[in-house]
This record gives structure tokens, C-alpha cells and sequence, in this order.
């Protein structure tokens, strides 16, 4: 089943948040300077259309949750052979923390970018556990980050069963859920996700 989308309008024939494309699509076509996004939940999306600042409503929505929200995106360069991860954690006190870092792992190298996305979706949830958080979203760009710990797809890949290995120690002692967001498509955090993976690479930065 598709993940609802709400789409925010900031500049077009209504100005707002609506439900569906067609709706969206009735608002902007035919309307020069057309501005609009899809968003996964909708106060981002009305966030957008009203032009407030994103930020401060990823950390409402992490404080009104009680739960951590992580960005997590990967990166990989071939000529280092070398993977890497960027995560941006937001808390429910509404701090924002950003971490990376880079691995070269031979047998994981052949996942590429996908190796650096589950490094860092592992490192999120440990991050959450250490610090005494027993609820976190993540938040994708990859779709294998949930389907794997849901078991929607099967795990044949080295990356894969480590990631599964890894993620059950945690699995039934906390809250952990998956929320895909489209890659670069203007979020905030997952664009701060993925240039923090390309810096842990271009730093040579250990995990």
C-alpha cells in the first residue's frame, strides 16, 4: 500500500495543503511560478505552504511524539572503495544532532551507498537506545531501510543480514519505525543527511 503524500502549495491558484495530486495538480496547472512540494506528514506540508520554518515543526513533532526522529542517507566512493553515512538526529527536547562517518568493510563495499544508509540506521538506533530513547522513526530514502526489518524483503545480501543481525538486538526492546521520504526533493534534513555522508567521505571519516 502507498504512503499517503500531502502536498503543499505556497504559490498557486489556492494556496494550502491538499490530499491528493489531482487536487494539488487543479491548483498549480496553468498558474505561472508555480510552488509546491509533497510532504509525508501534514504539518510539514502546511509548514511549507505557509512558509514557516521546517525546523521548528520536526521538533514539535518529535517533542509532541515522545519518540527521536533520524534522518539517515548514505554515500559511496568508488575510487576509495569506501561507504559511508549521514544522520541527523532530532530529540524530543528538540535538540538536533548530527553525526557521520565511513567504513570499508570488503564484503559490504559491493552494497555501496545502500551499505552507508544501513550503517546509519543502525547507528541511529543505538544512538537512541545509549541515550535512554526507546521510540525512534526513522526516516529513508531508501525503501530496503524497512522492508528488510519487516521482512517485506528477503535479506540475501551481506549488508542485509548484518543489518538484520544488528537491528534484533533492539527490535523488541524499543519502538522502531520506518518512513520513507523522497530524495532530493527539497527536506531539509534528508539534503543535511546526505551531505553529511559525502563530507565522512571526503574527510575519510571512521565510523
Amino acid at each position: 500500500m502507498a504512503k499517503k503524500k500531502y502536498y503543499g502549495v505556497k504559490k498557486g491558484k489556492v494556496v494550502g495543503v491538499f490530499e491528493s495530486w489531482d487536487e494539488c495538480k487543479n491548483s498549480i496547472e496553468g498558474f505561472s511560478g508555480a510552488e509546491y512540494k509533497s510532504f509525508p506528514t501534514y504539518e510539514e506540508a502546511k509548514a511549507y505552504a505557509e512558509g514557516v520554518d521546517i525546523t521548528e515543526v520536526h521538533k514539535s513533532l518529535a517533542a509532541e511524539s515522545n519518540m527521536v526522529i533520524a534522518y539517515v542517507d548514505g554515500s559511496y566512493d568508488d575510487s576509495q572503495k569506501r561507504y559511508s553515512f549521514g544522520c541527523v538526529i532530532i530529540t524530543p527536547q528538540g535538540e538536533i544532532i548530527c553525526e557521520s562517518g565511513a567504513n570499508e568493510d570488503p564484503e559490504a563495499v559491493v552494497s555501496r551507498n545502500v551499505a552507508g544508509e544501513l550503517m546509519g540506521t543502525m547507528f541511529a538506533v543505538r544512538w537512541a537506545y545509549n541515550n535512554g530513547h526507546l521510540s525512534i522513526l526513522i526516516r529513508h530514502d531508501y525503501e530496503g531501510i524497512a522492508k528488510w526489518f519487516t521482512g517485506q524483503w528477503k535479506a540475501n545480501s551481506y549488508c542485509a543480514k548484518k543489518y538484520l543481525e544488528y537491528m534484533g538486538k533492539y527490535k523488541n526492546v524499543m519502538n522502531i519505525s520506518f518512513e520513507k521520504v523522497t530524495a532530493h526533493s527539497g527536506d531539509k534534513y534528508n539534503e543535511i543527511a546526505d551531505e553529511l555522508a559525502k563530507k565522512a567521505l571526503k574527510e575519510n571519516l571512521p565510523v
